[in-house]
């Protein structure tokens, strides 16, 4: 099995409220406040203390008293220092007692409740976030998260475990460049680099891409003549400091470009949605029949997509746009 950084994923754990998110939701008003003092972007680190920290103040003033002061940064390196000090199969042992214990006594591991609330909360304001914070939005918090709100069952648990004891099944450790592609004549070839920096390509005659839906580009738009009408744009993000989008430049990062007016963008995945995601047009103009419900297509605004409660929040706004006449 093939992992990032060589990490399985967190186990399946009592949660006292299901619907935390909903509680942490943002209102518009905070949002145009924290807008209005960042040059009009949203401020990553504003959710991050927000959402994340200030949760701890009554909740678990303990924890809350070692988060206080770490930046997002250091929080996720923290964590995943944690766990990548440890053998994977050791610590995902140790996790699943941690997580049955959890479950037996009725009391969550709150950290990873709220840090899953965080994952949903930041969808909706993640279009106004400058393309400094997407980058590290993705770059540096994603990872943790998908790691955490995988929740895999106890049964799924217990089996995975099962099979490494029995020497069925081994964790290697892989970077963010790998990739896997169809063999000529059957199977799958897989392409990573080891921990010593060796490229290696490994043949399987069956392998199960488990990744999850991958976001689309708005290249590969499907329905080309509102494309070649106009009527979808790509979607963009604006940089707060030149310099950096300079710097990404040098790095060979050709997802940009740059304006008339010397402001330099980042192209995300999929097409401009606004926030009843509506089709945004190449004039900035939101549609008022064309609406976005394919997730691959609006990843670069909502870098979270996944869950039942994201389906049933974007259908809710959707049939209430629709309510009202577009």
């Amino acid at each position: 099995m093939h992992t990032r950084s060589g990490l399985l994923p967190a186990i399946r754990f009592h949660q006292e409220e299901p619907f935390l998110a909903n509680k942490l939701l943002i209102s518009e008003e905070e949002l145009m406040l924290n807008r209005l003092e960042n040059e009009g972007f949203v401020s990553l680190d504003f959710l991050f203390d927000r959402n994340f920290k200030a949760q701890f103040k009554e909740k678990d003033p303990d924890f809350y008293a070692i988060v206080e002061k770490l930046s997002l940064e250091d929080f996720v390196e923290a964590v995943l220092s944690l766990r990548e000090q440890k053998d994977a199969f050791e610590g995902f042992r140790q996790e699943h007692e941690q997580a049955l214990k959890s479950i037996r006594r009725r009391q969550s591991i709150y950290w990873k409740e709220v840090l899953s609330a965080l994952s949903f909360t930041l969808n909706y304001p993640a279009k106004y976030m400058s393309a400094e914070d997407m980058l590290r939005l993705k770059k540096v918090l994603m990872p943790l998260i998908s790691i955490v709100i995988a929740f895999v069952p106890q049964s799924s648990s217990r089996e995975l475990l099962a099979l490494h004891d029995a020497g069925r099944l081994e964790v290697v450790n892989v970077g963010t460049d790998s990739r896997v592609e169809p063999a000529s004549d059957r199977g799958a070839n897989y392409f990573y680099t080891d921990e010593s920096g060796i490229e290696v390509k490994t043949h399987y005659k069956t392998f199960v891409d488990c990744v999850g839906q991958r976001p689309l580009n708005f290249e590969e738009f499907p329905f080309k003549s509102l494309v070649d009408n106009g009527n979808v744009s790509p979607a963009y993000l604006r940089f707060r400091s030149v310099e950096q989008a300079k710097e990404q430049m040098l790095a060979g990062n050709d997802h940009m470009f740059v304006a008339p007016d010397g402001a330099i963008f980042l192209q995300v995945p999929g097409v401009k949605i606004d926030d009843s995601f509506r089709l945004v047009d190449h004039s900035g103009n939101a549609s008022q029949r064309l609406f976005m419900m394919a997730v691959p297509y609006m990843g670069g605004y909502n870098p979270d997509y996944s869950g039942l409660d994201f389906c049933a929040a974007t259908s809710a706004i959707i049939a209430s746009k629709i309510a009202e006449g577009g």
